[in-house]
């Protein structure tokens, strides 16, 4: 994920503004989310200067199941802190690290309790976060995000309405 601004009226409807947990905390409170939904293989990535949590997620659907690797973002939430005081004081753009953690440990326990409640299930709280490998035929992969194939295919839907209708 790239850095995101906040705009004034985000920044002052941000949850978690004033935290005053670390995000070494933070961390251990995700680790600990994953060990209570038994992920127990899991790793956190530094790519592009973002921070990526992966890890495998199981999903039995009747007697097959499938893993698929998951990956998510820590967004970089930014604003522009005011240097001085009046108008026209500089201003540089800060990373608000805690306040980032917090909000990725919130958005990853919102999915979790989700699936854990009936509310939705694994394939649609992670399908954009699904990673998977493709091979060109030349031996090379490459890595694809299911969720972004999808948009970038949205013509194509209309064909595999087609195909499950002739299999009926």
């Amino acid at each position: 994920m790239v850095e995101i601004v906040l705009t004034d009226k985000q920044y002052k409807n941000l949850p978690y503004k004033d935290t005053s947990i670390p995000r070494s905390k933070t961390y251990g409170d995700i680790l600990g989310l994953l060990g209570g939904h038994d992920i127990q293989d899991y790793k956190f990535l530094r790519v592009g200067g973002n921070e990526v949590l992966s890890f495998p997620l199981r999903i039995k659907r009747g007697d097959v199941t499938q893993t698929f690797e998951i990956k998510l973002s820590v967004p970089k939430l930014m604003y522009p802190v005011k240097l001085g005081r009046g108008t026209y004081a500089k201003k540089t753009m800060t990373y608000l690290e805690n306040v980032s953690w917090r909000v990725f440990w919130w958005h990853l326990k919102s999915k979790f309790e989700a699936i854990e409640y009936g509310i939705s299930d694994e394939i649609r709280e992670f399908m954009y976060n699904i990673t998977y490998s493709l091979e060109d035929g030349e031996g090379n992969k490459r890595e694809v995000v299911v969720g972004d194939e999808i948009i970038k295919n949205l013509e194509q839907l209309p064909r595999l309405s087609a195909l499950a209708l002739e299999e009926k």
